[in-house]
């Protein structure tokens, strides 16, 4: 990894750390709702708390950036579907890494549906952005979501599948294979199966937030056994700002994550 790839990566893992990153790009696919509803409000929320980063797009980092304090920079590149399309996994590029580093980026992030029937298009995708980062020294986040668990989160499927746990070890793979830095994605619902992941992969791995969990205690004991199981940290939404009081779970989540 280059200088300008490592210096903007200790933003996020300081120290080579863990780290908590709560994502607020669900506005290009649901209609905002609860706290994100006033995103201005809710990140200077954040930025007094022990998370270490945002993921945000390029649209919205200009309404906030007067609030965003010491956070660092996950800036969204792609998406070009929302719940009222129909196709789920057509997701383009809507920005590039001029307007990343422009907009002072610490790292970007897209999408990669594997075993879709664009999946060539997604490999190709994360190929030519992992190219473009190289040459700007900017990190690049994969989020890597086999069709299983893309069905399964949009609410497409009841279940993720018998081989979901396998599909994330490819997904993992792929990622380093083709040139990302940190991989994004579900916890396959077990220790030993996530271990696994981590073992196919050399790319440091946060957890997807995924549903929202019922209570504080179910959420934090997921959050407790992905990072038994290797994870370097999370990067979750709906689980932090869809909570009453977004502070408080992300003060409960540091003692965790920030071990």
């Amino acid at each position: 990894m280059d200088m300008g790839k490592k210096l903007r990566m200790r933003r996020i893992f300081k120290n080579g750390g863990n780290a908590i990153i709560v994502p607020m790009d669900h506005g290009l696919y649901y209609e905002p709702s609860g706290n994100l509803r006033d995103l201005h409000k809710l990140v200077r929320v954040i930025s007094k708390t022990e998370a270490d980063a945002i993921l945000i797009t390029p649209g919205m980092l200009g309404h906030v950036e007067d609030v965003i304090g010491n956070l660092a920079i996950v800036f969204r590149l792609d998406g070009t579907h929302t719940r009222m399309g129909l196709h789920l996994e057509k997701t383009k590029l809507i920005s590039n890494l001029e307007q990343a580093v422009a907009s002072g980026a610490d790292i970007v992030v897209v999408n990669i549906f594997i075993g879709v029937e664009n999946e060539d298009e997604h490999l190709e995708k994360l190929g030519t952005v992992a190219t473009a980062c190289f040459r700007y020294g900017m990190p690049l986040m994969a989020e890597m979501v086999p069709a299983s668990t893309l069905l399964h989160q949009f609410g497409k499927a009841k279940e993720k599948g018998k081989d979901a746990a396998r599909d994330m070890q490819l997904a993992g793979r792929l990622a380093a294979e083709l040139g990302a830095d940190c991989i994004k994605c579900q916890y396959t619902g077990d220790v030993e199966s996530f271990k696994e992941v981590g073992a196919s992969t050399p790319l440091p791995i946060v957890i997807a937030g995924g549903p929202k969990a019922d209570t504080d205690e179910q959420f934090l004991d997921m959050i407790k056994d992905c990072i038994k199981a290797g994870a370097k940290g999370i990067c979750i939404g709906r689980n932090v700002w869809g909570r009453e009081n977004p502070a408080d779970i992300i003060s409960k989540l540091h003692k965790i994550v920030h071990i």
